[in-house]
């Protein structure tokens, strides 16, 4: 049996400086986010627009959105498919 986990795509500590944080200043070039050669996802560049015009948009929205919890009190969840967090408060 072979199991592919998607969620450590793109998390090695070998090719990348502290793996698990969100930097969006990170070097890109290699990721497989959206899959690799022929294999590549065919909506990757509108998934890439939704997501600057969502985040664009809400940070427009509400400038002093922050979280509202200590990072050491989030609860992720147990998967071997989906990389999250059960809920994240937020104040803004």
């Amino acid at each position: 049996m072979v199991l592919v986990s998607l969620i450590e795509a793109n998390r090695d500590p070998d090719r990348y400086e502290r793996p698990a944080e969100l930097d969006v200043t990170r070097d890109t070039s290699g990721h497989v986010v959206f899959g690799y050669g022929i294999h590549h996802c065919l909506g990757a560049p509108l998934a890439r627009l939704e997501g600057e015009i969502a985040f664009r948009t809400l940070l427009e929205r509400f400038p002093d959105l922050a979280p509202a919890a200590e990072p050491e009190s989030l609860a992720w969840r147990e998967s071997s498919l989906i990389h999250g967090l059960h809920r994240l408060p937020v104040r803004f």
